[in-house]
């Protein structure tokens, strides 16, 4: 009898109803508001973060302050069902502390990036982020196969990715590293603890890279000179500089959906080295 009315209990029990998808999503991460938009949710954003600028439609929307220090209470105001931030603790414990839900999204790889991608998918209940994967996926091959391809018989140029002033470097272990990988090229930077190793100006002497690229507000050739040793690199002695503009660095230093325009801008960089087929231009 006990069984039967179990059996009768389980039959006659509900499933709980799925909670319903957020509306109103708060970015503080601009690969976080990239990936919203890639995966079709532009629409749902109702605030990002100071950096946050692309898509372009973003820029209208309410400022809430830099990636690490928001304003917690601007976030509050809109009364988000979800925040996206980066790797940022302080944060995310505030904002949990006042009942708000927190996605962390943060990346460091092109892993990561995927990763991110599906997490920002599942928690908007998209079900977009596998073909957007396997789309970004193809395209990267097709880019690097191409890239290889246009230096037939050359050993791989070494590179110097530079993302800041004070020396900081994309190292190998980055996903601006993977893609340099990628395509073909040797990094300067050794793999290390971190990312984005902090070099000197001997280490970069030293090693003589063939081509240097500027992912940041770039310095003049003349100001790259006066580094010490500088004057005697290879790269500034014959040009081979590649000095982004601001939303290209936008588009390669920032982890998110934006890979394959990002791998076209180091193709493009590649591509002024002698004996290199020059890369067409991006679509």
């Amino acid at each position: 009898a006990a069984m039967a009315a179990s059996v009768v209990l389980h039959a006659g029990a509900q499933t709980p109803a799925a909670a319903p998808a957020p509306q109103r999503i708060v970015s503080l991460l601009p690969s976080a508001t990239e990936a919203v938009c890639a995966l079709g949710a532009c629409e749902r954003l109702v605030g990002v973060d100071d950096f946050s600028l692309d898509p372009p439609p973003v820029q209208a929307l309410p400022r809430l302050g830099r990636t690490w220090e928001p304003s917690i209470e601007a976030v509050v105001h809109l009364r988000p069902d979800v925040v996206f931030t980066g790797r940022t603790p302080p944060v995310q414990q505030r904002l949990q502390a006042l009942g708000l839900h927190v996605v962390e999204v943060d990346a460091l790889t092109i892993a990561d990036i995927e990763s991110a991608l599906r997490k920002i998918d599942k928690a908007l209940q998209l079900h977009t982020a596998e073909i957007a994967i396997k789309n970004m996926r193809q395209e990267l091959q097709e880019i690097a196969s191409t890239a290889q391809a246009r230096r037939p018989g050359l050993p791989p140029p070494r590179v110097y990715i530079e993302v800041d002033n004070a020396l900081y470097a994309a190292g190998p272990d980055s996903f601006m590293g993977e893609l340099l990988s990628h395509l073909g090229a040797e990094n300067i930077a050794a793999g290390s603890s971190t990312p984005f190793p902090q070099l000197t100006p001997e280490y970069v002497v030293r090693a003589d890279p063939d081509l240097i690229i500027q992912s940041h507000t770039a310095a003049s050739l003349h100001a790259l000179a006066q580094r010490p040793g500088w004057g005697r690199l290879r790269a500034l002695r014959l040009g081979q500089v590649c000095q982004l503009s601001a939303p290209e660095t936008r588009t390669l230093t920032r982890p998110g959906p934006r890979l394959v325009e990002a791998a076209r801008i180091l193709a493009r960089c590649l591509g002024q080295l002698p004996g290199h087929t020059p890369a067409p231009a991006a679509p």
